[in-house]
């Protein structure tokens, strides 16, 4: 198995079976191409200082098992701000875009602010180390980025029942070969979980995928594991949503939310 998400040529990204999703052995995880969108966006900075305070992911396609191209186009460069949009490429289309906000950090005495709290759970370190998935399930998973994140749960897997959970997860890989994994795309990765560790399962052959990845974040990720505490709930006509809080050993990071859409997985 290759040691990376991604390995470079050129300027193309070729997916490795470490970015797969569970949904068909062709096409990508959420995390891999959010990810990989993340390292575009951070090319594309017309700052180093600027940091990513918003970035809406939209998945128009599954994102196939092909070599992928980053176009990222400024929408708006001032002193302060930054607005982009990056897009992910294959086979000459558009299979994935994300619109980032960038805004320019600057000390200032406010005190404490209680709208960011968020009680933090039970630091990683304090659990038993595990899988995303239970046992039975990873039976008859195929290989892919699922299979290689390490989870640590805090509220337990509810069977398919959607709800409440609370996880810690860590990528023991690089995204990219050769390329030191930023905490952006660290952030981005873990992200796409949300649906992942709250998922909706009525049945063997029915999910709930997610269309999108919307993030808000107040500061930069510190550290290796980043935690997730997320509600999911859905509609009896296939729509439903996850929401809640990011956040890292030291504390909260930001907010996450992804609207989802039933889903027949093949048997």
């Amino acid at each position: 198995m290759n040691d990376a998400i991604f390995e470079r040529e050129g300027d193309a990204f070729i997916p490795t079976e470490n970015a797969l999703s569970p949904w068909g052995s062709q096409y990508l995880h959420g995390g891999s191409a959010a990810a990989l969108l993340a390292y575009g966006i951070e090319q594309a900075k017309a700052d180093p200082s600027l940091m990513v305070t918003r970035m809406t992911i939209d998945l128009f396609r599954a994102v196939p098992r092909a070599p992928l191209r980053i176009e990222t186009t400024p929408v708006r460069t001032g002193r302060r701000i930054q607005s982009l949009i990056t897009s992910l490429i294959a086979d000459g289309s558009e299979v994935a875009r994300a619109t980032t906000l960038l805004l320019l950090p600057a000390e200032v005495a406010i005190g404490d602010t209680e709208g960011i709290a968020h009680a933090m759970p039970e630091r990683p370190e304090n659990l038993p180390a595990g899988s995303l998935l239970p046992d039975d399930m990873r039976m008859s998973m195929r290989v892919g980025l699922h299979m290689i994140v390490e989870a640590r749960r805090v509220i337990e897997y509810t069977g398919g029942r959607g709800g409440r959970s609370i996880a810690w997860l860590r990528f023991p890989i690089p995204v990219i070969d050769g390329v030191e994994t930023t905490p952006l795309m660290r952030v981005a990765a873990t992200a796409d979980f949300a649906n992942g560790i709250s998922h909706i399962r009525p049945s063997d052959s029915l999910g709930f995928i997610n269309a999108d990845i919307s993030l808000h974040l107040h500061r930069e990720a510190r550290g290796e594991w980043i935690g997730l505490d997320v509600t999911s709930g859905a509609q009896p006509y296939g729509i439903g949503m996850v929401r809640g809080t990011m956040f890292d050993t030291e504390g909260p990071i930001g907010i996450v939310t992804e609207a989802l859409l039933a889903n027949r997985r093949p048997i």
